[in-house]
Parts: C-alpha cells; structure tokens; sequence
C-alpha cells in the first residue's frame, strides 16, 4: 500500500485493521475497517484540469494552501462508494465549520470521458456543496498521473480504492485513510493531522 519512498506509520485513532479494499469489495462488514497511515513521498503532480465552471487550473498551485486540504477520487456513474465517500465529506465539511475551521476539499473524477464539467457540478449539487470544495475533470492522462502519484491507480474505474487523503498544511506529510471512513473517524484523523516538515 505505501509507495517507495513513503514513511508508513501507525495512527492511534480507533481500533482499525489493515484491509485492501475497492468497489468490488464493498461488505457492510469492511465499515470498522480501515488504514491509517502518514506519507511522505506524495507528491502533487504538475497537471493542467478542469473545474466545474470549465476553467483551466493549473495545480498543484490551488492545492498548496496553509489551509488544511482533502482529497478524494470518484466518478459519477459510480454506484457504490463514490456517492457514499462524497456524503461522509460533505458531512466532514459540514462539522468542521461547526468548529468554526475551515478546510479546502479536492475532488478528481477517474472517468474524465463522462464526468464533464457540468455533470461533476450536477454530483456536487446532490450534496449541497457550495464552496470550499473543487471538483476537477480533464485529460485522462493528466488524471492518471494525478491517481499514481496517490498511489490509487489500478487501471480500471471499478477498481479504484476508496481512500481519503488529508493534510494540514502544504509543508505537512499526506495522510491517507484507505476504508469505508464514517465522519467521526476521518474528523478524528483531521483533529491528529500531523504538523508541517
């Protein structure tokens, strides 16, 4: 699961086990099971994308905020863990400002073919995110430079595996959350995220 280069260590947030997980293997009995680990070999890719008003970003420019940032992959014509994993952030989203922080969320779409701009702002809609969130389409290849550098790739759509991706700053380590995460678990996680380099 850790890339070359990448420090794996153990998070003591819970009592979560080691699982490897992907849309095929969507149990109701995977939701306690999670890895937790902190990474420091990822690197955001130089890419050119999309955001859901058709513009051209460059990142990782956007991402590299003092704000701490969340990342996730998805499609829209998913029919498992996307809409799930979009819910529990939306839901994140929502008891971080309860707390009065604030926190920038990244979607990618792995199937750039479908997800347009409009219909990845249609997904955003269905789960009343207004601001602070990007969801970005674009070139497949850029995409999938995007999915390896995060070590997601797996070279199909279903495939992918349903991971989270926090940091708290732009000098601080990823933090990659690899399972079914409620909100409580990944705002535990967010509340633990370690500080910069």
């Amino acid at each position: 699961m850790t890339r070359a280069g990448s420090m794996a260590l153990a998070f003591l947030v819970g009592a979560w086990s080691v699982t490897s997980l992907s849309h095929e293997g969507l149990h109701a009995s995977s939701a306690a099971k999670l890895s937790v680990g902190v990474h420091t070999g990822y690197r955001m890719p130089e890419v050119t994308l999309v955001d859901t008003r058709g513009r051209s970003v460059r990142l990782p420019g956007p991402m590299e905020s003092d704000a701490p940032v969340l990342v996730n992959f998805i499609y829209t014509t998913c029919s498992t863990i996307c809409s799930t994993q979009t819910a529990t952030l939306a839901e994140l989203q929502r008891q971080i400002a309860a707390r009065g922080s604030k926190a920038r969320f990244v979607s990618f779409t792995i199937d750039p073919d479908n997800d347009t701009p409009q219909r990845l702002a249609a997904f955003a809609r269905q789960f009343s995110i207004e601001r602070d969130w990007e969801f970005y389409s674009g070139d497949f290849k850029e995409l999938v430079r995007v999915q390896q550098a995060f070590d997601v790739y797996r070279g199909s759509k279903v495939s992918h595996p349903p991971v989270v991706l926090l940091r708290q700053s732009r000098d601080a380590p990823w933090v990659r959350v690899e399972g079914f995460a409620t909100p409580s678990d990944l705002l535990a996680v967010y509340q633990k995220l370690p500080a910069a380099r």
